[in-house]
């Protein structure tokens, strides 16, 4: 492997892999969950209504109250269960406080999987703010029931009377909001308001929050952006839809009401939250005015998706087309051999033989340079002191032995759309959390095997997938160096570099999830045993 090829894998390894370093480390390495729920039945049940709090006050939240003069004093609760999801509401803001989604447990373990959970009020999911109404996301509302209905009631200060019905559904991940605005006054009411979209979506480890981010589709064009400090950030335009979403799973709200943009900012809690701010209406005096808004609170997958029109705020990046492709084609194996890792090990081996061409011209160009580095040392020890001369004959040499210099990078460099879209696709794939494969638990985690005792750096565990990978990129390496001859100061820099590699890629793939430790160990197995018969053919 000569240094132009070593060069190219190292940025691809970068482009690839380097970002991750900037992750955030606000985040603890654990799950959030709540306690095992009853079994579902077939019609929507509801927990007992308006239960007191239990959570305790933040000492913050309580001197904040203290200084504004209102009431933080546990609401009352109203808990509904379906087939999919655990709600539970809260009568101060009339709004969502928790989802919790049955079908996702948490790897290794039977319980719900706590997908959103809100200690606010302000912060609560589809909480309301404005109406010239100060502390209105702390407004206590009147909450009844209904079979598959709540229902809140409250009072602005101006006098408007707000109704927000929710209407839940058994079979489906996407709650129903409705709320109706009436004005009791004899003279007409100019308002407007802004509605929380989506907020505290879980971010299990630090990695998953590389994948947590706003979506939203303003004024025709998707976007997708990271929290912001401070007050926010805001985006006008129509709001066709706006929410969170993290690694495997999406908060997002769409709304039927005319909007005029969106607020993008961090919670409290350092984290993320979207609201959307609708356009200034009239209520006229003794009528009122309704808006509407759609919930979906479920796996980021397209199938789920696609009946809101929400299927945009899926992307597996700029290579997406391909991800879906290979996605796919993991989905096909699954089915047939019913194991994920087993799975993602052929997948691999079918990406490698669709790239064979590529790989066995950039290893027929290798092979045509090491022939001819005799040639190109004594040149260089001839024109040392002349670098145009050097060049020149360096061209004159290529052209005589019909070896194209560039010949070993550009197969490599085409390959990398390919692992960008299978690493994306990898990394999105809600089917490996809690996939087991041989000792590895989760294949969306690290592959982490107990020690007896703990090490400094590492732990009480180690991961064995990257240092197998590693070892085998040391043997492909070795394989692929020629042997015999003095070694020249080219040839020291190479070895220096090739022992740099394995050690930089252990170090980069050792938090990654196990699936994709285990393709890319896999691909580096095929391809040593690719490498040897067309480098000895």
């Amino acid at each position: 492997m000569d240094k132009r090829t070593i060069m190219a894998v190292v940025i691809a390894a970068v482009i690839l892999f380097g970002y991750q370093f900037y992750i955030s480390n606000r985040y603890p390495d654990a799950y959030n969950t709540v306690p095992a729920e009853p079994k579902t039945t077939d019609v929507i049940g509801r927990m007992p209504a308006e239960r007191s709090g239990a959570s305790p006050i933040r000492a913050d939240y309580a001197a904040e109250a203290i200084s504004q003069n209102y009431d933080v004093t546990p609401g009352k609760t109203t808990t509904i269960e379906t087939d999919k999801y655990v709600v539970t509401l809260s009568n101060v803001g009339g709004c969502i406080k928790s989802i919790s989604l049955k079908e996702y447990p948490p790897p290794g373990k039977d319980e719900a999987f706590k997908l959103v959970d809100i200690e606010l009020p302000e912060e609560g999911i589809f909480n309301l703010d404005g109406f010239d109404t100060p502390h209105i996301s702390r407004l206590r509302y009147q909450a009844t029931e209904e079979r598959n209905k709540v229902v809140f009631r409250g009072e602005t200060s101006t006098g408007l009377q707000i109704v927000k019905k929710y209407i839940f559904h058994n079979l489906s991940y996407h709650i129903e909001l409705e709320i109706y605005i009436f004005n009791p006054t004899m003279q007409p009411v100019y308002a407007e308001y802004s509605i929380v979209a989506g907020s505290n979506i879980d971010i299990p480890t630090r990695l998953d929050r590389r994948y947590a981010q706003l979506v939203s589709h303003v004024s025709g064009k998707a976007r997708r952006d990271n929290g912001k400090k401070g007050e926010g950030v805001t985006v006008e335009g129509t709001v066709n839809y706006a929410g969170l979403q993290n690694k495997y799973f999406s908060v997002i709200t769409k709304p039927s009401a005319p909007t005029k943009g969106l607020v993008l900012s961090e919670t409290k809690d350092n984290n993320i939250l979207s609201s959307i701010k609708l356009s200034k209406f009239r209520v006229d005096p003794n009528t009122g005015t309704s808006h509407s808004y759609l919930l979906f609170a479920g796996p980021t997958k397209k199938e789920f998706l696609k009946p809101y029109e929400l299927q945009e705020a899926l992307s597996y990046g700029f290579f997406g087309g391909i991800s879906q492709i290979l996605v796919s084609g993991l989905a096909l194996f699954h089915r047939v051999f019913r194991n994920w890792g087993v799975s993602i090990i052929l997948l691999s081996a079918l990406v490698n033989l669709a790239l064979f061409p590529l790989s066995r011209k950039s290893y027929e160009s290798m092979k045509k340079m090491q022939e001819i580095q005799p040639h190109m040392e004594k040149l260089r020890s001839e024109h040392k002191d002349n670098p145009n001369k050097l060049n020149k004959e360096m061209m004159a040499l290529y052209k005589t032995y019909n070896v194209n210099p560039m010949g070993g990078c550009l197969p490599l460099f085409l390959q990398i759309p390919v692992f960008i879209a299978l690493y994306q696709g990898l990394m999105r794939s809600i089917e490996l959390r809690g996939a087991h494969f041989l000792w590895i638990k989760d294949l969306s985690m690290p592959d982490g095997v107990p020690l007896p005792f703990s090490l400094p750096a590492i732990g009480s565990s180690v991961n064995i997938l990257p240092i197998l990978m590693a070892v085998a990129m040391v043997f492909q390496q070795k394989m692929s160096t020629k042997k015999g001859g003095e070694e020249s100061p080219q040839a020291k820099q190479q070895r220096q570099m090739m022992v740099l590699m394995p050690v930089m890629f252990l170090f980069i793939m050792y938090s990654f999830p196990s699936g994709l430790v285990l393709y890319w160990l896999t691909n580096t197995v095929l391809t040593m045993f690719e490498q040897r018969v067309i480098m000895h053919r």
